[in-house]
């Protein structure tokens, strides 16, 4: 059974293809929202459904093949991974066909805890404390949509926006975790330069700073405080993103994606110090944050993986594979840029960029059905990353 023997077949795949059903129904649902999904308005199913359906499934693909690989178990592989998987699946099948809501919780925390355990039981197992930390935020992520689905069952006063915004946070400080081990290893192979030095202060001020603005914005979100924390945090991040970027990044089809996404993130953090003064939505941060950063990471991620785990060479993707991260990139700047630009043509502008993303993705998952789907061929390099 060689599609559940590594997390990133069914996980990628999967996560791609929902990407794009959702992102097509959602522009069908915006701005005039015309149905519910299990009791849910349409934002924040949408909102819901993009935090722990699409970009948990990509991290969970990721996180869950290389933790195999740290510990040498066949921890999450077969019959237990395709578990995993279909309760996932079913818990995103249940909100498109307006199944009660307590099933799809069910489903839902059912993949959450399946994939804590997957993770932290084998770390633990092998004593491997430094992903300790990954750990405890699949456990927190546990907690976030639990608060989400307490409240959507009347069980808690915490409201679904807040639990949603912790849950993006959670993942992000997941994804800015694979960013800081893995973008300068990439850049270093891919153009054959030197280890170089990393400042412990400035990774320890990018955790705890991103932490705090994450506090800050889901439980004071117009205080200055925000606004404090998130120009200091985009000063630190932007710092690192220059030290690390590199002119020959534009030559490497699978780097280039991860350095906007590094890009978008900073610019996230930059536009939350903007919210308390009114000069931008709390919405455009987000999505400054997850359309930009998440998904050319996430489809980057993806792409690089997928290639390494099968076999195959990471600096030999696919051809046609630029235009993924193209209509990727052309998808952020309509949702993040336009709308402060031209905010009178919002809503054309949400709309281009719902249909380049879901172009992006189909794309994405047209070009690797093949690589997913099939059995590796052959091992052409040692390259796995």
């Amino acid at each position: 059974m060689f599609f559940f023997d590594r997390a990133f077949r069914s996980f990628f795949i999967g996560g791609s293809l929902f990407s794009v059903v959702a992102m097509l129904i959602w522009f069908e649902q915006y701005p005039i929202a015309s149905k519910q999904f299990s009791t849910l308005m349409p934002m924040m199913w949408h909102a819901h459904e993009m935090v722990f359906g699409y970009a948990l499934a990509t991290v969970t693909g990721f996180l869950l093949t290389a933790v195999m690989n740290w510990t040498r178990a066949e921890s999450a592989s077969d019959h237990r991974l395709a578990l995993i998987f279909g309760f996932w699946l079913a818990a995103r099948l249940g909100y498109l066909f307006d199944a009660p809501i307590i099933w799809v919780a069910l489903f839902d925390m059912a993949f959450n805890v399946g994939l804590l355990l997957h993770f932290a039981v084998p770390v633990v197992q092998k004593k491997l404390w430094a992903q300790s930390g990954l750990s405890a935020k699949f456990l927190l992520l546990i907690v976030a949509n639990g608060l989400f689905y307490a409240n959507v069952l009347g069980w808690t006063v915490f409201s679904q926006l807040s639990a949603i915004l912790l849950g993006l946070f959670l993942v992000l400080a997941i994804n800015l975790t694979m960013m800081r081990r893995l973008l300068p290893f990439f850049t270093e192979k891919a153009l054959g330069l030197p280890e170089q030095q990393q400042y412990k202060w400035l990774d320890l001020f990018a955790l705890v700073g991103f932490f705090a603005l994450m506090v800050v914005v889901i439980f004071w979100p117009g205080h200055w405080s925000v606004t404090i924390v998130g120009l200091s945090l985009f000063i630190a991040h932007f710092i690192r993103l220059w030290r690390w970027y590199r002119p020959g990044i534009w030559k490497v089809v699978l780097l280039w994606p991860l350095f906007v996404s590094y890009g978008f993130m900073t610019l996230g953090m930059l536009m939350f110090a903007a919210v308390p003064i009114g000069w931008i939505s709390l919405s455009l941060a987000i999505h400054a944050l997850a359309a930009g950063g998440i998904g050319l990471l996430c489809s980057a991620i993806m792409a690089r993986i997928s290639l390494g785990h099968t076999n195959r060479n990471v600096f030999n993707p696919p051809k046609g594979l630029v235009w993924v991260f193209i209509s990727l990139g052309v998808s952020a700047v309509f949702r993040v840029i336009f709308p402060v630009v031209l905010p009178e043509q919002a809503v054309l502008w949400v709309h281009i960029s719902q249909l380049g993303w879901a172009l992006g993705f189909l794309w994405l998952s047209v070009l690797y059905w093949p690589i997913l789907t099939r059995p590796s061929p052959p091992k052409e390099t040692g390259i796995l990353l």
